[in-house]
């Protein structure tokens, strides 16, 4: 245990300090990350960290989390409505490249025997694309919502359900027992009817009674994603598809949000370890090692756009979709270091090959900083180069990558000054209230607006990562109504601060408890300010006013 703890601090302080130098150099801080691993680790840096597996076992965490948060991400609905696109890629994407690949590695004479399978190794390894990069780029361009988006996550869900299969066979790939595969199948379906089970008539009871208690809706979500973990386990799976189902289980609740929100911290310091840890097994290479690497990193890119690009667009994807979806995935996957692993141990592959693989995934996960990073200006790129040699964008594929519901109004809260606006809005333009996104803590104002047909969000209205997640950069109108003095934990200042760096176009309106609060809200972006006590006294004086005119009472 105290071995643990010299070595986390050294890989963090290594970690922070090569991802400010990157950051400031304007390049992918995952790459500072693997450099950093690579400078403390025993293959070619200072050996500051020779227990690299203590690292391994932290940044396994850090994967849990982020299959957690792809499951809070993947509301079941939204993934259906991808329908036969996604279905078809997902199973088509990594048949066909595992086929494509087995041609290529046995044409640059890589062997598939008995004795040697290295071809089917390198296949597979070239067939599935990193959930941990591809995502947290997604996160951080906030495109994990977009069409595309949603079409390149459920691809890596398939994906993962493949590296189940390969798990499953990899023991018998000289002589496969399909037998396995069905096994692994009844086992997955197991293990979804329980989380199925148990999300439906235990855990929306227990949320129902902790839900006025924001710190203990997000201790839950963990305990929940742990217990799923350990089931999946348990029963044989991998303790990331545990996690993954936990979250697609709360992906249903009105709390997503807010739990992504709170958990996306931890995963990012779980993750900064999983790139530590990559670093740190980098071998010193050769010149023919780099070369066979650099092959490898083409062949990935060509096979994306060779399958999932085709397989979309006949299934009636855009062009833009299929061209974003397929780049998003050019890289080798987190997994198939796992494989490269138990291949060793198993004495299909030998050491050198693992060593490859490493210097492929770097290199593909450095390039997909930029790629994911520049992905649409490498789309009109592609577009104009199409155009010009005579494909032109249909106008019906102009409509196919519509990015979900747009609220261009906000609500912060859903307090009485909230209230009533909403009551007026049925009142008078009941067609508004589609257009209106609430975010509160009160679960029964989410219920009552959900009675009501108006969207609303569970989560806390303080935090930026609850407003970046819900979306309130794509708002043109943002309601902060209630009063400093109701507000807990935040101000309308800081609101509107937050606010105006999501959402730099957006009319923005505050609330002020004094006429003094007025000018800051406005120097800190607030477009207008409501004082609710200087419109009740506006009115009062008018009534007073239009009573005395008429009434001898007011008369001396």
């Amino acid at each position: 245990m105290h071995g643990i703890l010299p070595d986390i601090g050294i890989s963090i302080l290594a970690a922070t300090t090569l991802g400010f130098i990157f950051q400031l150099l304007r390049q992918p801080v995952i790459l500072g990350y693997l450099v950093a691993g690579a400078l403390i680790g025993p293959a070619m840096g200072f050996n500051l960290v020779s227990e690299a597996s203590s690292i391994e076992v932290i940044s396994e965490i850090g994967l849990i989390l982020l299959l957690f948060i792809i499951g809070l991400e993947l509301n079941p609905s939204k993934l259906l409505s991808a329908g036969r696109q996604l279905i078809l890629a997902g199973v088509g994407q990594f048949i066909l490249c595992v086929l494509i690949g087995l041609g290529f590695f046995l044409l640059l004479g890589y062997e598939l025997s008995k004795t040697r399978i290295d071809a089917l190794y390198l296949a597979l390894f070239c067939a599935l694309s990193s959930t941990a990069i591809v995502v947290k780029l997604l996160y951080d361009k906030f495109e994990i919502d977009t069409f595309p988006g949603r079409i390149t996550v459920g691809i890596l869900i398939f994906q993962d359900l493949w590296a189940i299969l390969i798990l499953a066979l990899q023991p018998h790939f000289t002589n496969p027992k399909f037998l396995l595969v069905l096994i692994a199948l009844g086992e997955s379906l197991l293990l979804l009817a329980i989380g199925f089970l148990l999300s439906k008539y235990l855990l929306r009871w227990i949320f129902e009674k902790i839900s006025r208690t924001p710190e203990m809706v997000v201790a839950m979500s963990i305990a929940w994603c742990a217990f799923m973990a350990g089931m999946g386990s348990w029963i044989g799976l991998s303790m990331e598809m545990g996690a993954l189902i936990a979250g697609v289980a709360i992906s249903t609740f009105p709390y997503s949000v807010h739990v992504t929100a709170k958990v996306l911290p931890l995963r990012d310091f779980f993750l900064t370890l999983f790139f530590l840890s990559i670093g740190m097994k980098i071998p010193v290479p050769d010149a023919a090692m780099i070369g066979m690497a650099l092959v490898i990193v083409l062949f990935v890119i060509a096979s994306r756009f060779l399958t999932i690009y085709p397989l979309l667009f006949l299934a009636g994807s855009s062009r833009r979709t299929s061209f974003i979806a397929s780049l998003n995935l050019s890289q080798i996957s987190e997994f198939s270091l796992v494989v490269a692993t138990l291949g060793v141990g198993h004495g299909h592959i030998d050491q050198r090959m693992m060593s490859l693989i490493i210097y492929a995934m770097a290199m593909t996960s450095v390039l997909s900083s930029y790629l994911i990073k520049g992905n649409h200006e490498a789309y009109l790129l592609f577009n104009r180069l199409m155009e010009k040699i005579g494909f032109p964008v249909k106008a019906d594929e102009l409509q196919t990558d519509e990015d979900g519901k747009h609220f261009p109004v906000v609500l912060l809260g859903f307090h009485r000054g909230a209230q009533e606006f909403i009551d007026r809005l049925e009142k008078d333009d009941p067609d508004l209230l589609n257009k209106i996104l609430v975010i509160d803590f009160n679960l029964e104002n989410l219920k009552e607006l959900s009675v009501r047909n108006i969207k609303g969000v569970f989560g806390d209205i303080g935090s930026m990562d609850t407003l970046e997640h819900a979306h309130v950069s794509g708002a043109s109108i943002i309601l902060s109504t209630i009063p400093d003095m109701l507000l807990r934990g935040t101000s309308n200042k800081a609101l509107v601060t937050s606010c105006r760096a999501l959402a730099p176009n957006a009319y923005i309106v505050a609330t002020a408890d004094s006429a003094e609060q007025i000018d800051v809200l406005k120097k800190s972006g607030a477009d207008e300010v409501l004082l609710p006590y200087a419109l009740i006294g506006e009115q009062l004086t008018q009534f007073v006013e239009q009573t005395c005119l008429t009434a001898d009472a007011c008369k001396l």
